[in-house]
C-alpha cells in the first residue's frame, strides 16, 4: 500500500509543478461555479478569470465562443484598460494598468460578459442541454496567453470549458455497508 501510495505522488508530482495557470469563464464573482442554468430570455453575467498566473499580470489575449442560443449583450474590462478586439468569437487583447496581483487571492477578473439566453435548458422545456462556453486560442496569434510585469515575459494559459445547462446524471443511493462489501 505505501509503495502504491509513494508511485502515486512521483507520478503526480511533475503534473501539479509544471501545470499551467488557466482562464475560464465562472458564473459566480469569485471565480466558482463553471455551469449555469438560465431561463429563457434571462440576462445573466460571466465572468472570466484567469488563476495561478503567479505574477503581476499585465495582459492577456484568449477567444470566446458562445454556444448557439446563447447571446453576447456586452462586456466590460476593468478600470484602467485597454481592449484590441473583443467578442464573441474574435479574439480579445487586454492590457491591464496598473498590474493585477496573482498571487492574492490567485485569481484574476479578466473581463465580464452580459449575457442572454435565448432558450431554456432541456429540463425547463426548451433547447439548451450541455451548452460549451470555452476559451480558444486567439485567432491571429494561435495562442491563450499572459504577460508579466514588469519583465514582459509571455506565457500561456490553459483554456477551460464552462457548461450551460449541464446535463443531470442521477446516481444511485445506497448505505455504506453495501459499499464496504464492493472490496
Amino acid at each position: 500500500m505505501r509503495t502504491a501510495l509513494l508511485a502515486m505522488v512521483i507520478v503526480l508530482l511533475p503534473a501539479v509543478l509544471f501545470a499551467n495557470p488557466t482562464i475560464g469563464v465562472y458564473f459566480t464573482y469569485n471565480a466558482g461555479q463553471m455551469h449555469y442554468s438560465p431561463m429563457a430570455n434571462e440576462m445573466f453575467d460571466a465572468y472570466v478569470y484567469a488563476q495561478s498566473a503567479n505574477c503581476y499580470l499585465n495582459g492577456a489575449e484568449f477567444e470566446i465562443c458562445y454556444p448557439p442560443g446563447i447571446l453576447e449583450i456586452g462586456w466590460e474590462v476593468p478600470e484602467g484598460s485597454l481592449t484590441l478586439g473583443g467578442p464573441p468569437d474574435v479574439g480579445i487583447s487586454i492590457v491591464y494598468w496598473p498590474p493585477m496581483d496573482g498571487w492574492n487571492p490567485g485569481y484574476n477578473l479578466l473581463c465580464t460578459l452580459h449575457l442572454m439566453a435565448l432558450s431554456a435548458c432541456v429540463s425547463e422545456g426548451g433547447t439548451l442541454s450541455d451548452a460549451p462556453l470555452s476559451m480558444y486560442p486567439h485567432h491571429e496569434t494561435g495562442l491563450i496567453q499572459g504577460s508579466c510585469w514588469p519583465e514582459n515575459y509571455l506565457f500561456e494559459f490553459t483554456g477551460l470549458k464552462s457548461l450551460i445547462c449541464p446535463s443531470c446524471v442521477s446516481v444511485q443511493e445506497t448505505n455504506w455497508g453495501a459499499i464496504k462489501s464492493l472490496f
